[in-house]
């Protein structure tokens, strides 16, 4: 009888130092858990989405490819581009700024085809040739758009210029 009652009391103070030690956090190698501040944590920014840029424009104004390709490198994207949105106004691209915005997801279909960085803009975010002048945007029609390079010159409309469809 004494031998069940000498367990039934060491059962009850096992169950209650289970009990009082609930929600208990023992401290780690006699240091004391200290409260982490959420405003001082540093993280790294997530990279940004993939835009189709980021793969039809590889190599875009390198030392692999010349003035023509480039253009043409670029013209071929935009098409792509144009091709994926069908619901689009002349007026969506009738300058470089607008091509770009519209690139960038001023668009139908609200979606960013070409990087806010890269090596097709410059700082002033237009859609450059490899001598870093602005490209020359011409829709030609719904379906057309020209683009001109203005050359190693960097003078519009001169002999040196580039131009997408080539004539």
């Amino acid at each position: 009888m004494k031998a069940r009652i000498f367990g039934a009391c060491i059962a009850i103070i096992i169950l209650a130092s289970l009990i009082s030690r609930r929600g208990y956090e023992p401290e780690t190698k006699g240091r004391t858990p200290q409260k982490v501040e959420e405003d001082n944590l540093i993280f790294s920014e997530p990279p940004p989405d993939p835009v189709l840029s980021d793969t039809m424009l590889a190599g875009y104004a390198g030392e692999n490819t010349s003035a023509a390709e480039d253009l043409e490198m670029i013209a071929h994207f935009i098409d792509s581009v144009f091709l994926l949105v069908k619901q689009r106004n002349t007026a969506d691209y009738s300058t470089n700024e607008d091509l770009v915005l519209f690139l960038q997801g001023s668009n139908s279909h609200r979606l960013p085809f070409l990087a806010k960085v890269g090596p097709a803009l410059n700082s002033k975010g237009q859609l450059v040739d490899r001598w870093n002048s602005p490209l020359i945007t011409h829709p030609v029609s719904q379906k057309v758009l020209e683009l001109r390079s203005a050359g190693p010159d960097k003078t519009p409309y001169t002999r040196d210029d580039l131009l997408w469809p080539v004539h």
